[in-house]
């Protein structure tokens, strides 16, 4: 049986996928992707190619057949939607007898949680409880990638902008956490009914980024710290749809309330080694712009 990948065209798929290749053949692995006909990457790699859609049960259970594990990576979307599609992915999962799900949460996931996206993963992280299904949960902290976004406006204007005050969130790389799922899919037994922790090595605050920014580039840049409301004008203003404005928003709040500060050694434990710290993340993304 083989081990499957949702959501293989995605950044996060993709980049599990090719970390998945360097612990299995190809014809250990399978992908499911809403659009079979683009993705021509992997079919260059040699990976059997199934159509699947978290909104279609019925043809997520066809992209189920004969998988023994399943990484579901969480999909994109409102709450409502989000939640929907997630419970069907594990009831699909279940029904074609699928034993094992690795899931990607995010670190402290909760009903309640200003960060509103988090009220998806505690439903679904709930949902593979129930679901009898062996599971492991990858709580993911926030990508360092998602940083750079705010680098062209600061190298124009001199200031890293967002709501951010001096809270202090443990960002780690997507490739990192994507390194740490395949990992585990691809020994899946060493990591049954484990819920990970996944950080970075130190809660950095954005005074800090923007001082890694400034030596990076060699420009005078400082942090500047927005009114909520600003932040969220900016967000609507560059076509982020409102569910996304209110989590992102969310996001600083919580995290000004100290929700995403603190480190867990589980992905040293994971990886073997630290994972990229968000200085040399940062570093080294930008000496490539």
């Amino acid at each position: 049986m083989k081990k499957l990948i949702t959501g293989a065209s995605g950044n996060f798929g993709a980049l599990a996928l090719d970390h998945a290749l360097h612990r299995l053949t190809p014809n250990d692995l399978a992908v499911s992707t809403r659009s079979p006909e683009k993705a021509e990457a992997i079919a260059t790699k040699g990976v059997e190619i199934r159509k699947g859609d978290f909104d279609d049960q019925g043809l997520m259970e066809q992209a189920f057949a004969d998988i023994d594990t399943a990484l579901i990576i969480s999909a994109e979307a409102d709450n409502e939607t989000r939640i929907r599609q997630h419970r069907n992915a594990i009831t699909a999962a279940k029904n074609a007898g699928v034993k094992h799900v690795i899931y990607t949460s995010v670190i402290d996931p909760r009903a309640d949680s200003a960060f509103t996206y988090s009220a998806i993963h505690a439903d679904t992280e709930a949902f593979i409880h129930q679901s009898g299904l062996n599971y492991t949960i990858l709580r993911n902290s926030f990508y360092a990638d998602l940083l750079l976004g705010g680098v062209p406006h600061a190298l124009e204007t001199g200031q890293y902008a967002a709501p951010a005050g001096d809270a202090g969130i443990t960002f780690i790389s997507r490739n990192n956490l994507a390194e740490i799922a395949a990992i585990v899919l691809a020994n899946p037994e060493q990591h049954v009914n484990k819920t990970y922790e996944l950080t970075g090595t130190k809660a950095i605050t954005h005074s800090e980024i923007a001082a890694i920014i400034s030596k990076a580039t060699g420009k005078d840049i400082s942090f500047a710290d927005l009114p909520d409301e600003v932040y969220q004008g900016i967000l609507r203003n560059i076509g982020l749809p409102e569910h996304g404005v209110i989590a992102i928003s969310g996001l600083y709040i919580g995290a000004k309330n100290g929700d995403y500060d603190k480190v867990s050694p589980d992905a040293t434990a994971l990886l073997g080694r630290q994972p990229q710290t968000v200085e040399d993340f940062l570093t080294e993304a930008l000496a490539q712009k």
